[in-house]
């Protein structure tokens, strides 16, 4: 071993020990680990949550589930306050807000922010958080759409199916950032669709991934469902109280919409988004393409910008 000066100072240089190489990733244990590590649904989103398919359920409970909570509360103040919704006047209290645009517009918004807020503490890059959380808005507000258009037989549960759809790819993003790149690579290279390139290199898709977060918070069955299969509605179990319409469908047709329009969490030049078309035909709604685009674009426009 041999001393070497420094600014006077002996320094004694020891033989680093050789670095062991690195492992492949197992990506599938470390997203299903993350998935266990979810933090828990904070009380008040719990709760509206819960309300989704209580038909005892009033205006009145709704108003005080979100006034429990001061910073959910200013914010749905502030959204229902924006020049979209006109009212006159000014909203100071969550209950005036109730009266004047019913609890399910307020629920929804106080949905949103409440998801907003909890997935806030574990966000991939700015960029991709940003695209990510304008998408889950874009499908919520859609399939709430159609879900209305066609008369669902669970139109209350259609905008937290569109907002929780794709949380499955949030949890990517934030806990397996550097696989993108690898799933974009075998996307682009092949033939199959995103959901295929993610079980090539994860193991696991988003949508199954999404499936297991939200039966971890009890959601409705219909709104896991809707998760696991808005790529494959074909696939998804029916539910008696469904009806014709499953809320995988509408899911799936306002999923497509929405990238069609270019609201996309990742995006390929090799293969850009399917058109919606056949996906609006299935639900019956062929005819009404435009008009429930031009609705959705004007909503989305002004909605986007307050939840920014």
């Amino acid at each position: 071993m041999s001393n070497t000066y420094s600014y006077g100072r002996p320094t004694v240089r020891t033989p680093q020990q050789p670095t062991a190489p690195k492992g492949p990733v197992n990506y599938r244990v470390k997203l299903l680990s993350a998935v266990n590590s979810m933090p828990p649904m904070p009380n008040a989103l719990s709760k509206l949550l819960g309300m989704l398919n209580d038909e005892n359920c009033s205006a009145g409970q709704i108003a005080a589930v979100v006034e429990s909570d001061s910073v959910l509360s200013g914010s749905v103040l502030r959204c229902v306050n924006s020049a979209y919704y006109g009212l006159p006047g000014r909203v100071s209290a969550v209950r005036q807000a109730v009266t004047l645009l019913g609890f399910s517009t307020v629920r929804n918004l106080a949905l949103a922010f409440s998801m907003r807020r909890m997935i806030s503490r574990n966000q991939p890059s700015p960029e991709r958080y940003s695209a990510y959380s304008r998408h889950a808005l874009g499908v919520a507000i859609m399939t709430q759409f159609l879900a209305h258009f066609k008369r669902a037989a669970d139109p209350e549960a259609a905008f937290a199916a569109g907002l929780f759809h794709d949380i499955g790819r949030l949890l990517i993003l934030s806990n397996a950032e550097d696989s993108i790149p690898e799933i974009t690579r075998v996307w682009e290279e092949g033939d199959g669709d995103l959901e295929e390139a993610e079980r090539e290199v994860l193991e696991v898709t988003h949508s199954e991934l999404s499936a297991s977060i939200l039966e971890g918070w009890r959601l409705p069955l219909s709104v896991q469902t809707a998760a696991r299969y808005h790529h494959r509605p074909d696939e998804a179990p029916a539910e008696d109280d469904e009806g014709p319409l499953s809320l995988s469908a509408l899911t799936h047709a306002a999923d497509l919409a929405v990238n069609f329009e270019g609201i996309q969490t990742l995006s390929s030049e090799v293969h850009p988004p399917a058109s919606p078309e056949q996906a609006f035909a299935d639900i019956g709604c062929a005819d009404s393409v435009d008009e429930i685009m031009q609705q959705f674009r004007s909503e989305f426009a002004t909605l986007q910008g307050v939840f920014q």
